[in-house]
């Protein structure tokens, strides 16, 4: 079933991957928490670009299919205690607009450089009912000023914005004029 699922990283679409891949493009020997990791292919991405990284999601099948799977970082069910040192690094893609504090999650997690991507309002439009029936569905959309104002209230500054146009090709260009926005912001 969780071949399925999840299945081998060609099988990943190709918008997750590249979110991986900018990130792994510049993290490099850092300690990285990847908050929402999934089933984990993310996490094994970020650790062959040569970081120590700690995966965390709230599915114990997609960790136990990232154990299995994606060998090599650490991986954990629930944020709890493990993940209160200090990292290098928090990449979470696509997590903030499941959350009904994503301020609170952001603030908790100890560490200089963050790499998160959001829905982007001003190009797809949050509507309640498109996610209805998802196990855990979308709360909202950011417009840019609005991500980087959450990001701002955790003590980060955005030092780069960048955009995803499409879900198909999922290639990633500076600004914020996609679908999908990957900010990189710093304490």
């Amino acid at each position: 079933m969780f071949d399925r699922q999840y299945g081998p990283i060609e099988k990943i679409k190709r918008d997750h991957v590249n979110r991986y891949l900018f990130a792994a493009e510049r993290l490099r020997g850092k300690k990285v928490l990847d908050l929402a990791c999934g089933c984990g292919y993310g996490s094994w991405i970020l650790h062959g670009a040569g970081n120590e990284v700690t995966g965390v999601d709230i599915e114990p099948e997609a960790i136990a299919y990232a154990q299995k799977h994606y060998q090599g970082p650490t991986y954990l069910c629930q944020a709890g205690e493990e993940t209160r040192g200090v990292f290098d690094a928090l990449v979470t893609f696509e997590t903030l607009e499941h959350l009904e504090a994503p301020l609170a999650v952001v603030d908790s997690v100890v560490a200089p450089l963050i790499i998160a991507s959001v829905p982007n309002q001003e190009r797809y439009p949050f509507q309640a009912e498109r996610f209805a029936g998802d196990k855990y569905p979308h709360k909202r959309h950011y417009t840019p000023a609005e991500f980087e104002d959450l990001l701002k209230s955790a003590g980060f500054e955005v030092t780069e914005k960048f955009c995803q146009q499409d879900k198909q090709h999922g290639d990633i260009k500076p600004g914020t004029d996609g679908r999908f926005l990957i900010y990189i912001a710093r304490k």
